[in-house]
């Protein structure tokens, strides 16, 4: 797991990155095996590309937080995202022949804790579909 930095001098970049290092952790212990992590095309990126201990091809979208004041990082996946994800999604399993898997579209959100405790973390299986409805508000 990642060393706790000092929230003073810790960038966005930095706590976006240990983000998903906890996230990948939480779910590799979960049964998760990575695929790829952080592809990018164009205007882009998808944080996670990991199989589900059951197959299923899953764009996972982390969102960390480093303080209340931002709100839930789940909160932060709007309409936008989701329609960006969808097509990084697409472009992806087109350029790497996975059109004929089972996939779907997780959220991770990290909320990293400023005192050194480890970070409190909420995974949504299948968030929104891919036609954009959601399974949570």
């Amino acid at each position: 797991m990642p060393a706790a930095p000092d929230p003073l001098t810790e960038n966005h970049c930095a706590a976006g990155r240990r983000g998903e290092d906890f996230a990948l952790a939480y779910l590799e212990a979960k049964g998760y095996r990575l695929v790829a992590r952080n592809f990018r095309h164009r205007r882009g990126e998808l944080d996670l590309i990991v199989d589900a201990p059951d197959g299923t091809l899953v764009f996972v979208e982390v969102k960390s937080n480093r303080g209340s004041s931002a709100g839930r990082p789940l909160e932060r996946v709007d309409g936008r995202k989701v329609r960006r994800m969808q097509r990084l999604a697409q472009r992806y399993c087109a350029m790497e022949s996975q059109e004929h898997r089972d996939m779907r579209f997780d959220v991770v959100g990290v909320d990293l804790m400023q005192d050194g405790r480890a970070p409190s973390i909420e995974h949504i299986e299948a968030a929104f579909l891919p036609d954009g409805a959601g399974y949570w508000a």
